[in-house]
């Protein structure tokens, strides 16, 4: 099948734009929470959201819905406890993973019969992608953009230097919930396309990439959104033509990227050694 017959295909245009628009929102937030140190907050907040997923199921009324609510209330607790030291960041989303996903599979056993959307939650499924979930990611794309335009330079600023935003005075403390919540928000957005298990790899992997790759921080963004789109759109089309699931597909395309990224970026390391020590002898 040509490209231009699968794009046609409905639940492939909702899949597709899905994914590009998703692939978009985590690679912004992306670029400032791996710098942070903090990319565990995707494993812990996904499988965490669980728990308003199993809730959304066991009343019958829309999933991704609750789930969102609890993300929200996920990142807000961490946004509140970024100057506590006696509860650790890294400490807190263990407690939502296990918590989470802990009264989620109990709360689960109380649902009768078999629960095939469960599975699309899990591992993401490309046909479960309805006209709902994508006019809920459009919403929180767009208000993330609003938002990011005025948060863009604290953002920067608590990114690069976080003492130094303090001394000259940078209002801090907004830019740190928008980035906790949206992150965790988008996070919970992305489930249904990619999973609970997967959807980290777009909020990790296309930055680790950039920064292979990139000589600055603007260079960086631009790398990232570039391959967070590109290997999300190529998964997605991979996963359709070979018949596997699209979660995975995603994921490991970004890891081959990543593993490539690498390579070149070992290779040009050892090229202007060589040419240094060249110049120097």
């Amino acid at each position: 099948m040509e490209l231009s017959e699968i794009l046609t295909i409905p639940f492939m245009q909702r899949a597709i734009i899905s994914g590009i628009l998703l692939a978009i929102l985590l690679g912004i937030f992306g670029i400032f929470i791996i710098p942070r140190k903090m990319g565990f907050i995707a494993d812990g907040v996904a499988h965490g959201s669980l728990l308003g997923v199993a809730v959304g199921l066991f009343l019958g009324v829309y999933p991704i819905i609750f789930a969102m609510i609890l993300a929200a209330v996920y990142g807000a607790l961490l946004a509140k406890v970024s100057n506590n030291s006696r509860l650790t960041h890294d400490g807190l989303i263990g407690l939502f993973l296990t918590g989470g996903m802990s009264a989620a599979i109990i709360l689960l056993t109380f649902i009768p019969g078999y629960k095939p959307e469960l599975f699309s939650y899990l591992f993401g499924n490309i046909l479960s992608v309805g006209w709902s979930d994508l006019y809920v990611l459009i919403a929180a794309f767009s208000i993330t953009l609003i938002v990011l335009i005025k948060q863009w330079r604290p953002l920067i600023m608590t990114t690069i230097h976080n003492d130094l935003s303090k001394i000259i005075r940078i209002h801090v403390t907004t830019s740190r919930y928008f980035l906790f919540v949206g992150t965790s928000i988008a996070l919970v957005a992305g489930v249904k396309l990619l999973g609970v298990i997967l959807v980290s790899a777009l909020l990790i992997v296309p930055v680790l990439i950039a920064n292979q790759l990139g000589s600055s921080f603007k260079s960086t963004v631009i790398i990232s959104q570039l391959v967070g789109t590109l290997s999300t759109f190529g998964g997605i089309i991979i996963s359709y033509v070979v018949d596997i699931p699209t979660g995975p597909t995603v994921a490991l395309t970004l890891v081959i990227v990543f593993s490539l990224s690498s390579g070149y970026s070992l290779i040009r390391s050892n090229l202007i050694k060589k040419r240094t020590s060249h110049k120097h002898d």
